[in-house]
Parts: structure tokens; C-alpha cells; sequence
């Protein structure tokens, strides 16, 4: 009789840990509200939503990942919250949790909580040639550098407890891609920084289009980036645009998607006309056609 049993907890014991084994992004412990989530594999400097059913308005709604807060905002037409995760392209790869708190009306809490694989990204690896002025800095250009980081610095502390996107986002830029994100580059034969976003190739003039809608928070000229500018989106999430040739927006300015913003150049260390688009969500460094991909509206 005790072997039958044993035999018994055993085999369920395994069922359960078949049936943990069977979903490889998420485990939930309350099924009574309904998460998803795109794209369902995710990799090192992807950007993942998060979409709770549930009925906005019932429920306060916060949430944990990578020690970071995620913010949800709702969605009254789709009947749910959501929130976009930026996973940072120096995350390790490997299962994170993420943990969600939903309070009723009535002080009711319930706690959800799953398990998010991050998978490695393949990035690749690029060699570049640069005048030696460009790469071996002296010390007054060093001294402009280091002040100009401090300053871009300064814009990543911003937090606008809103989100100023609607709908879909959409490239700035038409042209090909001509450095992905996250290459690891060795420039003049040492090795630097990876690429932190991406190139499209385009004719100095070309036009660069807001992805979305925002609120422009720095437009500067810098040694690096040349001319730039900063679009910040809400929530923490912030676009990039470097190499200008001009920018056609004012600091401060409330932005459109699909206005507008500036043109196409080869301004500070570019070795031609080109755009390079940047973005950040919640301090991680992420792909910005990830978010191209996600359907928001």
C-alpha cells in the first residue's frame, strides 16, 4: 500500500513539473486574470509588452522585473493594461522573474508572478578605419567630451509619469540598415563600445520623421553624435537621432508621429551621411525596431 502511494505522489509530482516545462516564457500562480505577452521568444535588447485582461479602472496595477518598475497604463478599448520591458543588451542570458500586484476597489490584492527566458542575441562584429584625431582624443577635446556625457546624462533622469505615445510606432527613416544593433565594433584595431542602435543609409538632406509622439528634451551638438536630439516618449522610453545635419524642432517642443524633425547628416565621428536611431525604456539599451514590431493600438 505505501509503494502504491508513493508511486502515486511521485507521478504527480512529475506531472507537474511536465506541465511547468511546457511553457518556457511565463509561469502564472493566479489564472484568474489573463497575461500575454509579445513577442512570445524575446532576446538580449528587445522590447516586450505586456498585456493584462482585465477591466481598467477595477484594478491599481504594478509590477517588478530585473529589480526595475514596470509601468502599466491602461487600455479601456482592448478591455486590459499593458507595459512595455526593455531588456538591455548586456542582460545575461537567463530566466528572470517577473512579479505583478493587482489591487481591487476593495483593497483585494492578487500577486502574479512568471518566468521571462532571455535568450542570447546575435550581434556581430565590425571593424572600422578612422582619422587618428577622430579615435586618439587630446586633452581639451576629452575635457569637451566628458562634459557633453555629463549632459546627455542628465536627460536619462527625466521621468514623465505619463505615456505621450498612441498607436503603433514607426521607423524615422527610409533606407537600409547599415549597421545593426548591438555590433561589437573595433575601431583603428581596438576594441570600443558596441553600437547601442542602428544606421540607416541615406543621402545627407534626407528626411527624419518623429516615430511617434513626444516631447523633444535635448537638442545639442556634440563631438560623438554631431547634431542630436532626444524625443522623450513617456514612461521612460526615449528616441535618439545623431548626425544631423538639422534639426527642425525646438527643445521643449511637444512632437507629432510622423512629423517632421530633422534631416539626415554626417555631423560629429560619422565617415558619412547616415542616421543613427537610438533608444532607451527605463534605462536599458534596446533595438529600436523592436518596438516597430509591437502592435499598440
Amino acid at each position: 500500500m505505501n509503494i502504491l502511494k508513493n508511486k502515486f505522489t511521485v507521478s504527480i509530482f512529475i506531472s507537474f513539473l511536465f506541465a511547468f516545462s511546457l511553457s518556457p516564457l511565463a509561469y502564472c500562480l493566479d489564472s484568474s486574470i489573463k497575461t500575454s505577452f509579445k513577442p512570445e521568444r524575446i532576446k538580449q535588447g528587445d522590447i516586450l509588452l505586456v498585456i493584462v485582461k482585465a477591466n481598467p479602472g477595477a484594478y491599481k496595477i504594478s509590477g517588478t522585473f530585473l529589480n526595475k518598475p514596470v509601468y502599466f497604463y491602461a487600455d479601456s478599448n482592448k478591455n486590459s493594461y499593458a507595459a512595455l520591458i526593455g531588456i538591455d543588451m548586456n542582460t545575461e542570458p537567463n530566466l528572470y522573474t517577473l512579479s505583478l500586484n493587482l489591487e481591487d476597489e476593495k483593497g483585494k490584492r492578487i500577486k502574479k508572478s512568471y518566468k521571462i527566458k532571455v535568450r542570447p542575441a546575435k550581434f556581430g562584429l565590425q571593424r572600422l578605419t578612422l582619422p587618428k584625431e577622430m579615435v586618439e582624443l587630446d586633452e581639451e577635446t576629452l575635457k569637451r567630451v566628458r562634459a557633453e556625457q555629463e549632459k546627455i546624462g542628465k536627460v536619462w533622469s527625466i521621468f514623465t509619469e505619463e505615456y505621450l505615445w498612441e498607436g503603433n510606432f514607426i521607423s524615422p527613416a527610409e533606407g537600409e540598415v547599415s549597421s545593426n544593433f548591438g555590433l561589437r565594433r573595433i575601431i583603428n584595431g581596438e576594441p570600443k563600445n558596441p553600437h547601442n542602435g542602428i544606421d540607416f543609409a541615406a543621402p545627407e538632406g534626407a528626411p527624419v520623421y518623429a516615430p511617434n509622439h513626444g516631447r523633444a528634451v535635448f537638442v545639442d551638438e556634440q563631438f560623438f553624435s554631431g547634431k542630436s536630439l532626444v524625443i522623450d516618449h513617456g514612461f521612460g522610453l526615449f528616441t535618439m537621432y545623431f548626425h544631423l545635419s538639422e534639426i527642425l524642432v525646438d527643445d521643449g517642443e511637444e512632437i507629432k508621429r510622423g512629423q517632421l524633425i530633422a534631416k539626415v547628416g554626417k555631423s560629429g565621428r560619422a565617415t558619412g551621411p547616415h542616421l543613427h536611431w537610438g533608444m532607451r525604456l527605463n534605462g536599458a539599451k534596446v533595438n529600436p525596431i523592436s518596438i516597430v514590431n509591437l502592435p499598440l493600438e
